[in-house]
């Protein structure tokens, strides 16, 4: 979908299963998205939840998977896709619409899941598509043996002192910051965040994340507005789960994010 609605980027979070094959999950649990319960059962750990880690790719598959979020995609049951699956996918509708749409997986929680970086290196080499890597995990990520652009995703603002960014710009090519960080008010929305000056002073691009029309940022009413002042504030590219809606914001305001 994200692919028909313009997206020129696709965001893969990426889990590790027990028999070491990367998968397209968000949580480390299987509790909020799939029946795992039903089918597996007895296979909690103590905490009562269930941990993708602890199962095979084969066993995994055989889960049914809903969305999280409320009132999206209601009745609509899927499977957990492989990262080679989610890869295959997006290089063929490459080719059969002469597009080059990229990926930008995540790696989720790598120290808790030691060989996920290299698992998905692996999986990424077989495709001549775009990539950039990101993670929360700084050390990881700045371990991680690629070629590829790396993006560091980022909670806190004490992470952001130029300082702090003089050690990112050593290793990684941009930086993802909550909205709420970078959004600048209604009333002034063409004011820059100072982050954003210091990172591009450092050649550091910088993410926003995450852009939802069905959970518009407190200073905005429409979520159009919130696009274009992110991209008016010098923002350079934007993670959203409506694509479609976010561009046509952009184009209608003649802006455009990479």
């Amino acid at each position: 979908m994200a692919l028909a609605h313009g997206a020129p980027w696709i965001e893969p979070d990426l889990i590790l299963t027990a028999d070491g094959v990367p998968i397209a999950l968000h949580d480390l649990t299987l509790d909020r998205t799939t029946n795992v319960a039903e089918v597996f059962a007895g296979r909690a750990r103590t905490d009562g939840l269930h941990y993708a880690a602890d199962f095979a790719i084969a066993e995994l598959q055989r889960l049914a998977m809903v969305e999280r979020r409320t009132g999206r995609f209601p009745h609509v049951s899927s499977r957990i896709p492989t990262l080679k699956e989610t890869l295959d996918l997006i290089d063929g509708l490459n080719q059969t619409t002469g597009r080059r749409v990229g990926v930008i997986p995540e790696l989720k929680h790598p120290a808790k899941q030691p060989g996920l970086g290299d698992a998905t290196l692996k999986v990424l080499a077989a495709y001549d598509l775009p990539v950039r890597i990101q993670s929360f995990d700084a050390e990881a990520l700045a371990a991680l043996d690629t070629e590829h652009p790396r993006v560091l995703l980022i909670r806190h603002e004490a992470q952001l002192t130029p300082q702090g960014l003089d050690g990112i710009a050593r290793w990684a090519s941009g930086i993802g910051l909550p909205k709420s960080i970078l959004t600048p008010t209604a009333a002034s929305p063409s004011r820059h965040p100072p982050v954003i000056s210091l990172a591009h002073e450092r050649d550091l691009a910088v993410y926003a994340y995450t852009l939802r029309a069905d959970q518009v940022g407190e200073s905005f009413t429409r979520f159009a507005d919130e696009v274009t002042a992110l991209a008016q504030a010098g923002v350079d590219a934007l993670f959203t789960d409506h694509p479609d809606q976010a561009l046509a914001a952009l184009q209608q305001a003649g802006l455009r994010c990479r």
